[in-house]
């Protein structure tokens, strides 16, 4: 649900928006600069600020919807961080595997150098060839096994690159949602032509007819 602070501060920074928009059309305009208009853009402000409950309320049911809308997105972003927060653990897990995924081409690649010299090195002087053989055999072996698991661990940072990207795009605020971003488009522009518009004019027009009749009595 909408914090009621929050949405009560949210509509009065929209609502100010609307009618600076508003008062500056060109239907306003056009309204104000007719013969016979009392009235000034102050005036109109002042007025519509006084009456910011009524006009409002001629919007209020995209309101409502723009509300709902936010709650369902927030909703789902709270269900995609428990996800996240139900994946720590393997995400520990994870991080023995990435300890293990360094260890295991650095040792391999060690005790290749080290056997592959080894044998070499009884193969030069002549002592004991089997030996020899069997160290160079164990050392291509060990080198096989770190260039397999480097290989392993180039995947499996790229998996876990991707798997990350896609964590951070589930996590968007609610106001980003394109439903949410809708729903408040459809509210202000119905607070806009509904609500703050016909007001406006509605305050022109009866400032004028009030000028008309005070003039009519002198």
């Amino acid at each position: 649900m909408a914090d009621p602070a929050q949405s009560g501060t949210e509509l009065g920074v929209v609502f100010e928006r609307v009618l600076a928009q508003a008062l500056g059309s060109g239907q306003i305009a056009e309204a104000l600069a007719r013969p016979g208009a009392p009235l000034d853009r102050e005036r109109l402000h002042a007025r519509a600020s006084s009456a910011r409950t009524a006009i409002t309320a001629a919007a209020a049911v995209e309101y409502q919807d723009y509300l709902a809308a936010r709650a369902a997105a927030a909703g789902r972003a709270g269900r995609a961080q428990t996800e996240g927060d139900a994946g720590a653990t393997p995400r520990r897990a994870g991080g023995l595997l990435a300890l293990f995924a360094v260890l295991v081409p650095s040792l391999s690649a060690v005790a290749a150098a080290v056997f592959l010299l080894s044998g070499y090195g009884l193969r030069a002087v002549g002592g004991r060839p089997y030996v020899g053989d069997g160290l160079i055999m164990a050392g291509l072996l060990a080198a096989a096994v770190a260039a397999g698991a480097a290989i392993g661990d180039l995947i499996w940072l790229l998996a876990t690159a991707v798997r990350n990207r896609s964590g951070e795009e589930r996590g968007t605020p609610a106001d980003a949602d394109p439903e949410v971003a809708a729903a408040r488009a459809a509210w202000e522009l119905a607070l806009l032509e509904r609500g703050m518009t016909p007001f406006l004019l509605g305050r022109i027009e009866e400032a004028r007819m009030r000028e008309r009749g005070d003039r009519a009595i002198r």
